[in-house]
């Protein structure tokens, strides 16, 4: 089972993302941090237990508190071995998502999937950084 890390600060776009991943629980184990400094945490964490413990890619809100996005792709490009764990961006700004572009392992970006179109992309988009496991119906 791939791990996928979301960090979001909104109840209800964890729920959102949630609810479109439920289906495919037995390949996906979806984690949550509510922040970018939690998030931080988990995953230096992680690198230090070694690489079968990172998240196969990341969701990351970009506009969160003082700890937003940026402030933990930039701690992300520090530690080696977190700079290539891939991440999409989820959010509703062309400013943050313009941001977030600077970073090497930003590999997609997308509006926050309030729409059941919107959520099936952000499924099928993690389900290939997760393996290839195929598309999402």
């Amino acid at each position: 089972m791939k791990r996928v890390l979301l960090v979001e600060d909104d109840a209800a776009d964890v729920e959102l993302v949630t609810e479109a991943m439920e289906r495919h629980a037995a390949l996906i184990r979806l984690e949550h941090a509510a922040s970018g400094e939690a998030a931080w945490r988990l995953l230096r964490d992680r690198a230090l237990q070694g690489a079968g413990k990172l998240p196969a890619c990341i969701l990351l809100d970009m506009v969160m508190g003082a700890q937003d996005g940026v402030w933990l792709l930039g701690r992300m490009r520090q530690f080696a071995r977190l700079r290539d764990v891939p991440v999409i961006v989820l959010s509703q700004r062309a400013d943050a998502v313009a941001r977030a572009r600077e970073f090497p392992n930003v590999v997609g970006a997308m509006e926050k999937p309030a729409e059941d179109h919107e959520r099936r992309k952000l499924v099928n988009a993690v389900l290939r950084l997760a393996g290839g496991m195929g598309v999402s119906a």
